[in-house]
């Protein structure tokens, strides 16, 4: 390190040593993460993160080293018609449903839709930008939230500079009210697959990144209440809890700068009331919810890349598990690695540990980061009890080693007692076309061959479905029969579609609705939106699709189940030109989280296809159009 280092190194040691009296620390069985409980306290900690930020910046001016750091009360009941990664955790979406109506955010508008008795109508729509709103363009309307008759919006306002939560009553006749909107201080939480909120239990949880820097006051997620003027009054509640892992906690290093809250909202309350929970950590994250905690796996490449070619760094990163009860401690563990995204993690009631895909080199879930992995492959495997204060690492014994599939675009899905990933690289999945299946019973995987590539992994029942690119511009199909108690895996049938892509790559876009007294829940019907002509690579992040394609699987095998169009042949050109003349869209006119969806209610099957929603049937296994309802704003 040199002369100059060393002094460096002993004076911030002393400066920082000199400042411990006033910094957390956790309880002394270390049995949770240190707990903020000063504003002194914090302003400790982020004085000594701004001189060792100093002191980088000169060891960068001598050696002459630049680092690359990656910046960037009703009595209607909701109908479960989202495909979700845990059972009991859903997810906000752009279409949720009632046993009467189907809910629909669209470029800043929500509208019903009304399905009951037999109806296929359009009831109402309202505007999700608060009223007097002079400036709604600069929010970003994403998700839906439907609990009793309360629909809550999730967005995050760039005038606003946080997440921007309104709620609006819905009656039993399908009308929409507004009701108040919230704000809370937030970064961008945009992840081009994980979601930023969740409703568990009847409260709202949303995820959202903050600043933590000399400034943090000014940054923490309070909540507040948009007034009829457009001023913002705090909402009266608890202070935000702050907890920090061992390792950010020892080395207040500049790049551990963000907060990391989940907030939760109890929706059953007339006044909206919320709690915060926050963690530090640095900008790479990925979080996942299950029913009973958030967690936050936060480290990797915020590391800059110079930094750790030097030597120079060699922490691991945090794993903080935030249960969602207020009364439970929070707690971490130490880990290397990241995870691809939110299906990487599987809290495993089975064994009472929680289990994470990691590859080497990845780079969390902020904006479109979960589309580039890299490096070798794990799986670890964390007991729920070594959750502690985050001193303890998880040992290299818990690190299971898998083959590393070729590329850096990388699914991943837990089917049962299996883990199914594989990818490739974009335009180019090809030349992987593989699927790697692990038990997670036992020490082995199994590389599986299959006739397409892989852009997307999901569950039929007890088995999984592989979908992908394949020969001469089709979109093929492969279902993978897994059996549990002899831990194999195969695949029992595959199909192809020609002259067709994927058109969303969102989770939300798929669903499959097994046959009625099926045991395992295998066979049935599967949707998914396609598009005939997807000319750039990006298009199926942004929704493109043409029609809704249905695909029956019956005693293991597939058969084609048709299709149903966005538009009759007649109106395409009309319609296309009406999407271009139309001004439908005063807040948000980007369809981020896709625009078409399968909707299965009951014995009744529908299709979200932009502004209309097709109900079809099955005839002698053939989806055929019934009709059709045309919601677009005039």
């Amino acid at each position: 390190m040199g002369r100059f280092g060393n002094l460096a190194s002993a004076a911030f040691a002393a400066a920082f040593l000199s400042a411990c009296a006033t910094l957390p620390a956790p309880p002394d069985d270390r049995s949770s993460v240190a707990m903020f409980e000063s504003d002194a306290q914090i302003d400790a900690y982020t004085r000594a993160q701004k001189r060792e930020a100093e002191r980088e910046r000169k060891r960068r001016e001598q050696s002459g080293y630049e680092d690359m750091i990656v910046v960037t009360g009703s009595r209607m009941e909701a109908v479960p018609i989202t495909n979700v990664q845990e059972q009991g955790v859903d997810e906000g979406g752009i279409v949720k449903a009632t046993t009467d109506h189907i809910l629909v955010l669209r470029k800043g508008r929500l509208h019903t839709i009304r399905h009951g008795g037999g109806a296929l109508e359009e009831i109402d729509s309202i505007a999700v930008y608060p009223p007097g709103d002079d400036d709604p363009d600069d929010t970003w309307y994403d998700e839906m939230l439907l609990f009793g008759d309360v629909v809550v919006v999730i967005g995050y306002s760039y005038g606003e500079s946080g997440t921007e939560i309104s709620r609006f009553s819905l009656s039993e006749d399908g009308r929409l009210a507004y009701r108040d909107t919230h704000y809370l201080r937030s970064d961008d939480y945009y992840s081009s697959r994980n979601y930023a909120s969740r409703l568990v239990d009847g409260h709202l949880l949303t995820y959202t990144p903050t600043d933590f820097g000399t400034d943090w006051r000014e940054e923490l997620p309070y909540l507040e209440r948009r007034q009829a003027d457009g001023s913002r009054v705090r909402v009266a509640g608890p202070r935000p809890q702050i907890g920090i892992g061992d390792i950010a906690l020892a080395n207040p290093d500049p790049r551990y700068d963000i907060l990391h809250a989940i907030t939760s909202c109890d929706l059953a309350r007339e006044e909206m009331a919320c709690t915060t929970r926050a963690v530090v950590g640095s900008y790479s994250r990925n979080s996942y919810f299950s029913a009973d905690a958030a967690y936050v796996w936060t480290g990797g490449e915020s590391w800059s890349y110079a930094a750790r070619a030097a030597g120079k760094v060699d922490h691991a990163d945090t794993l903080y598990r935030i249960p969602m009860r207020d009364s439970e401690p929070m707690t971490a563990v130490a880990a290397r690695g990241s995870p691809i995204d939110q299906f990487s993690f599987l809290e495993d009631a089975e064994t009472g540990n929680l289990l994470v895909l990691l590859r080497d080199d990845d780079l969390g879930e902020g904006m479109w980061q979960p589309e580039f992995s890299d490096g070798a492959t794990f799986l670890v495997s964390i007991p729920l009890d070594d959750f502690g204060d985050g001193s303890v690492e998880v040992p290299p014994g818990a690190y299971r080693a898998l083959p590393t599939p070729e590329g850096w675009r990388t699914q991943n899905r837990y089917v049962g007692r299996f883990l199914l990933y594989g990818g490739g690289f974009y335009g180019e999945e090809d030349e992987t076309p593989e699927l790697f299946v692990v038990p997670l019973d036992r020490r082995w995987a199994e590389r599986i061959a299959l006739p397409h590539r892989v852009s997307r992994i999901d569950r039929l029942g007890e088995d999984g479905v592989v979908i992908g690119p394949g020969p001469d511009d089709a979109l093929g199909f492969s279902t993978i029969a897994l059996d549990a108690e002899r831990r194999t895996a195969t695949v029992t049938d595959s199909f192809a579609l020609p002259s067709a892509d994927e058109g969303e790559n969102r989770s939300h876009a798929f669903f499959f609705r097994p046959d009625a007294g099926d045991p395992e829940g295998s066979d049935g019907v599967m949707a998914l939106p396609v598009a005939r002509e997807l000319d750039g690579l990006d298009l199926e992040f942004l929704g493109s699709s043409s029609e809704m394609f249905f695909l029956r699987r019956n005693a293991g095998k597939l058969a084609p189940a048709g299709s149903l169009a966005a538009v009759p042949d007649e109106r395409v050109i009309s319609a296309a030109q009406a999407m271009e003349d139309v001004e439908d869209c005063e807040a948000l006119c980007i369809d981020w989280y896709g625009n078409a969806r399968p909707i299965f209610i009951g014995d009744r099957i529908f299709a979200l296809m932009g502004y209309e929603i097709v109900e079809g049937r099955m005839v002698d296994g053939e989806i055929e159009e019934v009709r059709r309802v045309d919601f677009m704003p005039r």
